[in-house]
């Protein structure tokens, strides 16, 4: 029953957020929609991307997106109805199509199955690790190309936009004490995605979010550009190199030696975490 009852929550935000004409309502609907993705991961099992969803989707999506709204209010731009209908036809049809696929789909070909049974030979004990990092390297590879490119575009875009900030005085005590404990937590989390829930961007997700908060408060990290940039950059910087090392070596791209599988993993995550953290900071800000 609880399931129904937050699938319906679910719906209701997500039509509510699609359809209301109120871009700062629409927002808010938004993050409802976020922390309800949140609880069914929960009852599914999965803390971990629980975790990543409140965080990223509930919390730091929707400061982006209040500051888009105001934008867009701004210049008088509304969404258009065929853009919308484009978008619940899509969405429609690939509905249907999973729907029809988890239905269909042999127990031998769930990729499940064949995540345990090549596990021993990631380096890793956590399967969803095991798939990020090492079964298909390549996706989490180009997705963090994609994130890097995204926030260097908006640097590009916007080097003077307004900070948008939040001036209280809790806030800003709060900011400032807890983000070590954040910090320092968000490795942990990091740490534990080798053997259990966790992961890079997980921990990084963690970090975004003390950083968010920092600067919300008005404040910044007391590091200059260029190491800022050197943060931002190095996950992407530590994987092709993992992966090209392995290449001229005769592994293949990104293809990790057993003996040292684990090891390499543990650092792309630990880089990956921090420039998560650091590249969603950045976003917020518009600035380094």
């Amino acid at each position: 029953m609880l399931d129904i009852i937050i699938g319906l929550l679910m719906l209701l935000s997500a039509f509510a957020s699609l359809h209301s004409k109120d871009l700062l309502k629409s927002g808010v609907f938004f993050v409802v929609f976020g922390f309800m993705s949140g609880l069914l991961w929960i009852r599914l099992s999965a803390p971990d991307i629980a975790m990543v969803e409140i965080i990223l989707g509930s919390a730091i999506t929707s400061i982006l997106i209040f500051k888009l709204s105001r934008g867009v209010r701004d210049i008088g731009i509304k969404p258009k109805l065929w853009r919308r209908l484009w978008a619940g036809a899509g969405s429609l049809v690939l509905f249907v199509f999973l729907t029809f696929y988890l239905f269909t789909v042999r127990e031998e070909e769930r990729v499940g199955g064949l995540v345990f049974e090549k596990l021993s030979l990631s380096g890793v004990e956590s399967p969803v690790t095991a798939v990020l990092l090492n079964f298909r390297g390549y996706d989490t590879l180009l997705e963090v190309g994609v994130i890097t490119l995204a926030v260097i575009g908006i640097l590009a875009l916007e080097p003077k936009r307004k900070i948008y900030e939040w001036n209280d005085i809790v806030v800003w005590r709060f900011s400032k004490i807890f983000l070590p404990i954040i910090a320092l937590f968000s490795l942990y989390i990091t740490y534990l995605g080798a053997f259990s829930v966790g992961g890079a961007f997980q921990g990084g997700s963690l970090l975004a979010g003390g950083l968010a908060f920092l600067s919300l408060s008005g404040q910044k990290l007391p590091i200059r550009e260029n190491p800022t940039l050197f943060l931002a950059v190095l996950s992407l910087a530590v994987f092709v190199a993992f992966a090209f090392v392995y290449a001229l070596v005769g592994h293949g791209f990104l293809t990790y030696p057993l003996e040292l599988s684990t090891l390499s993993i543990m650092l792309i995550e630990i880089s990956i975490c921090i420039s998560t953290g650091m590249l969603l900071y950045i976003a917020i800000r518009g600035r380094l």
